[in-house]
């Protein structure tokens, strides 16, 4: 069996980045973003620039129509910004159903239950918008312009408790 000698996450990201940053806003498919790289080499590469490389070059780090780009791009990030939200929402959704909505009811006694039931709740109140406009940005940005106005007394009196946001 053939071993790969480790590379740190910032050498594998520099390597990325550097092929895609030549590319432009075309980006590059999979392949040729990872060069020589291990997938998971690709990962902890992708990763790194992510968290670091791309706070330090201002610049926004995107996979667009199956290809990688280093980009400002508005659109490309935005589609990129809204398919990873939905991405989110899919798995928050899916740990709640699995480990917390068939509990029994006694289990809402547990603290660090109703900590993880409310943080569930939050995190679909938060992406109900997006959610509404099928998880695309523009949808929603129109939805926002046109979506009457009410005043804060009345919306006061409608809240809900946010299990509604679970069902």
């Amino acid at each position: 069996m053939t071993t790969t000698r480790r590379r740190a996450a910032h050498d594998s990201g520099e390597d990325i980045w550097n092929r895609v940053i030549v590319a432009g806003d075309d980006g590059l498919p999979r392949e040729e973003a990872m060069g020589e790289l291990t997938p998971a080499q690709f990962e902890w590469g992708k990763a790194w620039i992510r968290d670091f490389q791309c706070g330090n070059e201002k610049t926004g780090f995107v996979l667009f129509q199956s290809r990688y780009a280093a980009t400002n791009n508005v659109d490309m990030n935005k589609l990129y910004a809204s398919a990873r939200l939905h991405s989110l929402y899919k798995s928050v959704l899916r740990v709640y159903k699995c480990a917390l909505a068939n509990l029994p009811p006694e289990a809402e006694s547990d603290l660090s239950i109703r900590v993880l039931l409310k943080t569930c709740d939050d995190i679909f109140r938060a992406m109900k918008f997006l959610e509404e406009t099928g998880f695309s940005a523009d949808a929603a940005a129109k939805a926002a312009q046109v979506k009457p106005k009410t005043s804060t007394a009345s919306a006061r009196s409608r809240k809900t408790s946010g299990a509604a946001a679970r069902s």
